[in-house]
């Protein structure tokens, strides 16, 4: 299949690479072209803009920051849909808002062009052995047709309903995740400031009731010394879009607009562009937690 691929970052790169290695034909575009030479190097065509990208494919995946990242690319001048064939189709694997997507498919309709919402889980890891889970929306007929190419992503591929509902999905799963982890980094610097081994606290809270997949993931690689590939800018607009959602449909939200609060006072201190976990050393420092002598591995002290 000819498969275009818009937006090559830490998580559409591997996802790109994965479609390539299944054997589909790829052509790829993102504003840094630097972002793409692994692909080229393994056989992938540059495209200059998403209706070059478009025109070169039978269908065409997104993997960009938000709604007006999505909108544009698939909607603007020389955007996908300007260059798309009827019969083509346009997958977005973003964290987008169902109303935009909804939009997209409206047009798409209308133009002959096939729309599924597909966003990802899995993180950075998911996305490079393929393990993702896959939240699809979008008519049963196009999900069928594409599911095998969504396979070559994820090991875990789930019709979610009409348009609009795997970005739902994710927005669920990622203010739910979101909350934990605010949790966890409170429960943590209790534990911390009372004494008690990080590593050992994570290891008997994962058969008990205050274990969360999130928790122990984040909580493992900062104490490892490593980063979650995602920025605080992103959990920002992932927490907006969840609580926007709520109010579209008069659920209300109690936690998730505090959540909402902390990430984005903490973005606003100027740490958008540091990676996510960096909220936890920010977190242990307002606690007074010595970092330098919190168990045994891998984190510097606090300044």
């Amino acid at each position: 299949m000819k498969v275009g691929f818009i937006g090559l970052g830490a998580m559409g790169n591997p996802m790109a690479a994965n479609l390539q290695k299944a054997g589909h034909e790829l052509t790829i575009h993102d504003i840094r072209r630097e972002q793409g030479r692994n692909l080229e190097d393994s056989g992938a065509t540059w495209a200059t803009s998403p209706a070059e990208t478009a025109a070169r494919s039978d269908v065409v995946l997104l993997s960009l920051p938000g709604p007006v990242q999505v909108e544009s690319v698939v909607l603007g001048e020389d955007g996908v849909f300007s260059g798309l064939a009827a019969g083509g189709a346009c997958i977005d694997t973003s964290t987008n808002a169902p109303t935009v997507m909804r939009r997209i498919a409206e047009v798409g309709a209308s133009r002959g062009i096939q729309v599924l919402d597909a966003p990802i889980s899995g993180g950075i890891w998911g996305a490079r052995d393929a393990s993702l889970t896959v939240f699809a929306g979008g008519e049963e007929e196009a999900f069928e047709k594409y599911r095998p190419l969504l396979r070559c992503l994820g090991t875990t591929v789930v019709h979610m309903g009409p348009i609009g509902s795997g970005h739902v999905t994710k927005l669920v799963n990622n203010l739910m995740m979101y909350i934990n982890f605010i949790g966890a980094c409170e429960g943590m610097a209790l534990g911390g400031k009372a004494g008690i081994d990080p590593r050992t606290l994570l290891d008997v809270i994962k058969p008990s009731m205050g274990h969360s997949t999130f928790l122990q993931r984040s909580m493992k690689l900062f104490l490892d010394g490593e980063p979650l590939h995602f920025v605080t800018d992103g959990a920002v607009k992932d927490m907006r879009l969840g609580v926007e959602l709520g109010g579209d449909l008069g659920v209300p939200l109690e936690v998730a607009p505090l959540v909402e609060t902390l990430i984005t006072r903490f973005r606003d201190a100027g740490h958008g562009q540091e990676d996510t976990l960096e909220y936890i050393r920010d977190y242990m420092r307002r606690s007074s937690v010595d970092l330098a002598n919190w168990g045994s591995g891998g984190f510097l002290a606090a300044d």
